[in-house]
Parts: structure tokens; sequence; C-alpha cells
């Protein structure tokens, strides 16, 4: 059961709130954050900008829009160096006034094709050469790793001229492969700053007599933050309207894995379009990206009907999970009302749909659902990570730089998301999504974190984030000795999200 209110709150401000059960949306003082399932005057709201994905085709450069050039083009997709794989470059003009800053948040989902099961948790070994003892390293390696990334400026022209300036590059097979005809890459855009500059409008002007921040009719679905008017509001001035829709959670989890098939009963009809963003970890450390430890993990996992299935190829372990409110699907077209209430069988709901949606709608029709509780930011930052010297294993290695940082968890179900701000020495400056090499070093008595690996340890109540640089990325047996290659980018700096799901 909730409660909902579209009007004036007890402090005079009109907003729209979700609160639990018998909480009073009118009076709930705003402070307690887990009261609501939403809540229009939290400014420091978390929106997806767009899903994009391009299809691999070999030997053909291709540009959008249609007519378009390497002078300028907004997307560009073109033969990688070898076969078996393709360069993406997407300006950030692509994504228009959805997407207000230079460097954002942004993830890769790895759908592989012949089964439509997605794989980027999935971490392999692989081994290198063999020196004259028969000595080799050992690799675990998430299938994203140097994948490229987001750039404010890149120069390079070896992909193109003129080059790709702001935006992201990225390649369509898994590290190390000549697999780009396997994986469809869906890039997730947040809109979210990857680096050291503050949310756009989440400090709020006080509101004025005169402001309309709240128009819900047949023409229109928007909420404006407060102090700002629904008719002039920028996208990050809106609380909400069509095109910005609160990130929601449908179904939120965190199981006990055994090897093999899982079924979790969604509640809601879901497509194999539809994002998740899940954290396989082990021994009860929450660990993002992918575990720790020098272990195998392989789980995948795809959506069907009202279920998500997820497969571990692995031992046991957990996995924490949100199934986000955001798919593939375009907008429908129908007579639907804008303020939807309806039985679902358990429980009243409230929808906000887009003007002009169908019945039943698209996840891109619903601005809001009373049953879906809107993610939350509990803390963030931005922390700069310190230079450090090159180390030669096994005899020296960097254990790892670390910082804490706390927030409260009370009343949520906490997740994180956050990027490495990356300086390279050929694409400039610019931000990765993060990702993890362990090695195990030639001699087998030393493992460590490849340089550019970062990992973010979640608790309760805090987070603990670690790099590693001044490793290097990978060991080689040459002219009768071993040498060392180092990344030609380092971690500059981290941005960090604490996000939090109420609970029920």
């Amino acid at each position: 059961m909730t409660q909902t209110l579209i009007g004036f709150d007890s402090l005079g401000v009109p907003c729209v709130k979700i609160t639990k059960g018998e909480i009073d949306p009118i009076t709930e003082p705003d402070a307690n954050r887990s009261s609501f399932l939403y809540n229009s005057k939290f400014a420091d709201d978390v929106k997806i900008v767009d899903i994009d994905s391009t299809p691999f085709s070999p030997n053909s450069t291709t540009y959008w829009p249609a007519g378009t050039n390497n002078a300028n083009y907004q997307k560009k997709k073109m033969p990688g160096s070898v076969a078996g794989f393709s360069y993406i470059m997407i300006r950030n003009s692509y994504f228009g006034d959805a997407l207000p800053y230079d460097l954002p948040v942004y993830d890769l989902k790895y759908q592989r094709l012949s089964d439509g099961r997605y794989v980027e948790n999935f971490r392999v070994f692989t081994q290198g050469a063999e020196d004259n003892n028969g000595q080799e390293p050992g690799y675990r390696t998430m299938i994203a790793w140097m994948n490229n990334g987001w750039w404010l400026n890149d120069t390079q022209t070896f992909y193109g001229s003129p080059p790709l300036g702001k935006g992201i590059r990225y390649y369509t097979n898994t590290f190390g492969g000549f697999d780009g005809g396997s994986y469809l890459i869906k890039l997730v855009v947040w809109r979210l700053p990857a680096t050291n500059v503050p949310l756009l409008d989440s400090d709020t002007p006080s509101p004025v007599p005169g402001l309309r921040g709240v128009e819900i009719t047949s023409e229109f679905c928007r909420v404006a933050k407060p102090g700002f008017d629904t008719r002039t509001a920028t996208p990050t001035q809106m609380a909400f309207d069509s095109s910005g829709r609160p990130l929601a959670v449908i179904k939120a989890g965190d199981i006990a894995l055994p090897s093999g098939l899982t079924e979790i009963e969604v509640g809601y009809p879901v497509d194999n379009t539809t994002i998740c963003d899940m954290l396989q970890y082990e021994n009860g450390v929450i660990s993002y990206p992918v575990s720790g430890y020098f272990t195998d993990t392989r789980c995948e996992y795809w959506f069907s009907g009202t279920k998500l299935y997820i497969n571990n190829l692995s031992g046991p372990c957990r996995v924490r999970y949100l199934v986000l409110s955001n798919n593939q699907l375009p907008p429908t077209t129908g007579e639907n009302n804008v303020l939807r209430q309806f039985n679902d069988g358990v429980q009243d709901v409230v929808q906000f749909l887009r003007p002009g949606a169908a019945d039943p709608p698209n996840f891109a029709d619903i601005v809001l659902d009373s049953r879906w509780p809107a993610i939350q930011i509990l803390a963030e930052g931005y922390r700069a990570i310190a230079a450090q010297p090159q180390y030669t294993p096994p005899n020296s290695v960097n254990a790892g730089q670390n910082f804490t940082i706390g927030f409260n968890g009370a009343g949520f179900f906490p997740f994180v998301k956050y990027m490495t701000v990356m300086s390279d020495a050929d694409a400039g400056v610019g931000v990765k999504a993060p990702s993890a090499r362990l090695i195990e070093s030639y001699n087998n008595s030393t493992r460590y974190n490849a340089g550019n690996s970062s990992f973010c340890i979640l608790g309760s109540n805090q987070a603990t984030f670690w790099t590693y640089e001044g490793n290097p990325y990978q060991e080689r047996w040459s002219n009768n000795a071993w040498a060392f290659d180092y990344p030609t980018s380092r971690i500059v700096g981290i941005r960090y999200y604490i996000l939090g799901i109420p609970t029920s």
C-alpha cells in the first residue's frame, strides 16, 4: 500500500510524492528520505539519457545521421584494425539536450547474440607464453577490460579525420577476442557527471508565488523541481516530464546463487532489452565491478515473460541485482489516461503516463509507477588518486590505494555506481566504466591487480574504493627476460555515487 500526493505539501511547495504504507505524504518531513518511494523535491535525481546499440557488420563504415561524414557525424561505425570487430564512435551531439554533461556515467552491457543472454559479468582465465623454465603468467580478466572510454577531446586521427573530439569510443568485441559478430554491446548513458563537476540544479532556488510547479493534464505530465516553472524549466530543472523519467527499480534483491539456473519473478512483463545491474560476489564481500578474488566468475542473465533468469556457470556465490524500469522498446500510441489508477490483483496502483500512451503502456510511457521506488543518491563525490611509480613484479607491486566514504543506508537497499577518471597519453582526459584484471605473476608466488583496475567494496553504511596504479597489465617473456607492459593511461580520480532503493 502507498499514498500519493499531487499538489501542495505542508510547507506549501507544489510537488508529487509517493510514500510507503500509511505514511502521510503531505506532512512527512522530506528529511526522512527512506519514507518516500518518490519525492519530486529531491533535486539530486537519477535518470537514464539513452540506451544505444550498434549491430556489428564487417568491412563497412557507416555514419549517422545518413549523409554525414567524418566532419559532421554524430555516430560512426568503422572496421577494426583486424577482422572480427568494429570501432564505434559517438559524439555528445548524438544525445542532444538530453545529455547535459561533457563526460557522463555510462555502462557497456554485452548481449550474446546466439541466445540473447547478457555476459558483462564474465571474468575469463587465460595464460601468457612460457619462459625457458616453463613459467607463465595467469590472468583473470573481465571481458570489457580496456574497452576504451568517453573522452573530452580525443584528437587521434587513427579513427578518422577530423577526430572524434568529445564523445565515446568503444569496440564491439570482448577483450583479446575477434568476436564482434557474436555480441551486441549496449551503451547505457546515465544523466550523472563522471568527473569532478557538480550535479546540475541539485541545489534549487526558493519557490516564489506564481510558478507553475505541477502539470498533470491530458496534454502534459510534468513536474518541476522546487523553485522552477514547468513552462520554462530546462531538462535538469525538471523533476520529471515525458522525456525525463525518474529511474525506478521494478525488482531488487541480494540472494544466494548456486551453480546452475536461478529463476526470479519480477512481477511485471519484461523483455530482453530490459536493463539490469548485477554484482556477483563471494565470501560476503560485496564487490563492484567484480569479485576481488582470483576465482572464476561467469554469471549470465536474461529476461523472459515476467522473470529474470540467472545461470551461474561458476561456483556458489551471491548476487545483488537491480532490474531497472528501462528498456529499448519505443513509446506507444493510444488514448490512455495520463493519471491512471487500477488494481493489479495485489495492490492499488497509481501510474503517471506520457500523454498519448496506449494500454498497456511500455516502460518508455511510464513516468512514475507507485509500485516501483525511484533510485535516490545517498552519497556522491570525487576523490583524486595520487600518481604512483612503475612497479616490477614479482618483487614489487602496488597492493592498493584506497579511501572510504560513509553514508546513511538506514531504510535503503544500497548499490554503487562509479567511474574512473583517466589521463591517457593518446586520447587525453576522459572517463571509463570500472573494470579489473587480476594477474598471477610468472613465478606463481605473487598475485596482484593490473594497473587501471579498480574495485568498490560496498557495506551497509560505508564504501571503500581501491585502485592499483603503477602495476603492469601484462607480463611477457621477451629476449630471454621477463618484460612488463604498462597502461598508456592512468586513473587520476574516482567519481562515485552510492545509490539507495527505499525498502518496504
